[in-house]
Formats: structure tokens, sequence, C-alpha cells
């Protein structure tokens, strides 16, 4: 029973976080649409690739970070089940 209502509440908290982080993304987007506009309705995208480097770049060893570590984890994670006793 216990269980039951444990499941109904990590379900509604799952569905709650989803559409808050949606509607902030809705929001940011908008908000940036709205500020970027012209009068005419054309939007106008440029690269700068100085920023373009970095973000491509701090990207690239965020996830070189994330895949050592979990890769850590998961060894350490089968030597404390697998491992000797």
């Amino acid at each position: 029973m216990e269980n039951d209502k444990v499941k109904k509440k990590s379900v509604l908290l799952t569905v709650f976080d989803t559409l808050f982080i949606m509607m902030l993304c809705f929001a940011t987007l908008l908000s940036t649409m709205l500020m970027k506009g012209k009068s005419d309705g054309i939007m106008d995208y440029s690269i700068n690739w100085r920023s373009l480097g970095l973000t491509l770049g701090a990207l690239i060893s965020y996830m070189i970070f994330i895949i050592m570590q979990s890769e850590k984890g998961l060894k350490s994670m089968i030597n404390h089940i697998y491992g000797k006793k």
C-alpha cells in the first residue's frame, strides 16, 4: 500500500519536474526571440566563431570528464558487487 503511494508521488514529481523545466526553456526561448526580433519579423542569426569554439571546447571537455567519471563509478560498482568477499 505504501509502495503504491511512493510510486504515485514519484510519478507526479517527475511529471512536475519535466513540465517545470519545459516551461523554463519556453520562457527563455520566447524572451530571447522577443528581445532579438526586428520590427519586420525577420530573425538575424549570426555565428560568433570564438563563442562557438569555446562552447564546443567546453562541451567536449565536459563529455570527457563525464565519461571518465562514469567509467570509474562503473568499475567501483562491479568490484563492490562481484569483487572478492
